[in-house]
């Protein structure tokens, strides 16, 4: 005859047990957290390969100058949305606010294209901005894998996504202080391909790390 549970006891031993929860920090303080440790390492990725010193008093490098200023902007405003929606019952606020963001960026990208010389297309051009961004974000990604861990996510893709959108972002203004200034349109479509995979893989490979 099985032996009988004493119930009573069982969740004792069990209430016992348990910890009591620490609430996680405020979601802009852990992006701050997380950006002072990922901008450096990011960085020091780049340097298996050469930088270039942008003349800041060149013409038209006012244009390059506001897509740093908005890429890092929306960088850390993304991620901290990414840090917020990863607990329970959280929805994406500012959203339109990002989008729009977003839209002045993408027309300063097209300012600097349409007052930036063109020049005849050498063969792996953007190679170089795609090379950057792909090695910068190297460690921020699983730095931010890492740091979704501590909240989980009933929703990991959506979580994943809108923080490899900030990792890009974020990688993009990096790749201003390392850039001729001028933007010419192969450059600019190699920095959407290079954003394009860092949300891919941040998605793909950190999806079954954060799972709640």
């Amino acid at each position: 005859m099985a032996e009988r549970v004493n119930h009573e006891l069982l969740i004792d031993r069990l209430s016992d047990s348990l910890r009591p929860v620490r609430r996680p920090l405020p979601a802009w303080l852990r992006a701050l957290g997380w950006m002072a440790l990922a901008l450096p390492c990011g960085l020091a990725a780049t340097r298996a390969i050469p930088r270039y010193q942008p003349d800041w008093g060149a013409s038209g490098m006012a244009w390059a100058v506001v897509e740093i200023a908005l890429s890092l902007g929306l960088g850390l405003a993304v991620v901290v949305s990414a840090f917020d929606i990863s607990i329970a019952g959280r929805p994406l606020r500012a959203g339109r606010v990002m989008v729009g963001l977003g839209l002045v960026w993408l027309a300063v990208c097209v300012g600097n294209i349409a007052v930036s010389p063109w020049h005849a297309v050498r063969l792996g051009a953007g190679l170089y901005c795609y090379t950057f961004m792909m090695l910068a974000s190297a460690p921020m990604m699983p730095l931010v894998v890492l740091a979704l861990r501590r909240t989980r996510a009933l929703h990991p893709g959506r979580s994943l996504a809108v923080a490899g959108i900030g990792i890009a972002f974020l990688v993009s203004g990096l790749l201003g202080f390392c850039h001729q200034g001028h933007l010419h349109p192969v450059d600019f479509l190699m920095h959407l391909a290079a954003g394009a995979s860092i949300v891919l893989l941040t998605t793909v490979l950190g999806r079954r790390f954060i799972a709640a």
